[in-house]
């Protein structure tokens, strides 16, 4: 009785200050400066919606099927990888904002452009967020990564599991590296800590690029037991060319 009343109490203190802060300092739109959500309508009619039919694990456009031949290849274990937008500018901002710059704010906006991709009729049991490395958040202050999935686990209203599954160790920063590097960057990075038999995990992060990250954490889980992973993003990162082979006939890119 004594924890529930501690806890609405505190939970009233944070939505009293947000209402304040709100009052003081009202969202603007991370590309224009206006004020609104995230992205007013008109930045938000620029932003790059990626192409379909798509691979569905790593997005890619393709002529014909679901699965990418590269996908296959590196036999990707992510049942669905959903992302709405290219990470290109308006979004590109948004993000930069949302991670860098302490625009904690923009996680509802940006969770509810996030879920646009999802269909309307995924079932899952618990939302869970990709893990970041620990010298970031105490780097940044925040975990943008938490706080994106616990918007989207509010507005599909599911559980949100942010302990289950955790990072060994820090890597370095993917967006630097070239492809091979970032898959074993993260091979074995991640760990589920406790049994998810017959579990169904939407896993959340903002920004995919190769997609390696995302596949490691879901490895991770389905040794766990999970039946079914999927991934949102709110962002794929434009396709680097140099990552593709120098004979990639075989390769729907």
């Amino acid at each position: 009785m004594v924890c529930g009343f501690a806890q609405s109490a505190v939970e009233g203190i944070r939505s009293a200050g947000r209402a304040l802060a709100t009052a003081l300092f009202p969202p603007r739109c991370a590309a224009c400066g206006r004020p609104g959500p995230a992205l007013c309508q008109p930045c938000l009619a620029t932003a790059t919606v990626l192409a379909r039919p798509h691979c569905r694990q790593c997005t890619r456009p393709l002529r014909y099927g679901d699965q990418c031949a590269r996908c296959r290849h590196e036999g990707r274990r992510v049942d669905h990888l959903y992302v709405p937008y290219a990470y290109t500018p308006p979004i590109l901002q948004a993000v930069q904002r949302f991670k860098y710059a302490n625009k904690r704010y923009l996680a509802a906006d940006l969770a509810a452009l996030a879920i646009s991709a999802l269909p309307p009729d995924l079932q899952v049991d618990f939302v869970v967020p990709v893990p970041l490395a620990r010298s970031r958040e105490r780097q940044r202050g925040y975990n943008q990564g938490r706080l994106l999935a616990a918007e989207v686990a509010r507005r599909l209203d599911l559980p949100l599991d942010a302990g289950v599954l955790i990072r060994l160790r820090d890597t370095p920063a993917q967006t630097s590296l070239p492809r091979a590097r970032r898959i074993h960057n993260v091979r074995g990075a991640f760990r589920a800590r406790r049994r998810l038999s017959g579990a169904r995990i939407l896993l959340v992060d903002d920004v995919t690029t190769t997609g390696a990250t995302i596949d490691a954490a879901t490895r991770a889980l389905r040794r766990r037991g999970a039946v079914w992973v999927g991934a949102l993003a709110l962002a794929r990162t434009p396709e680097e060319r140099r990552d593709v082979p120098s004979n990639p006939s075989d390769l729907l890119l």
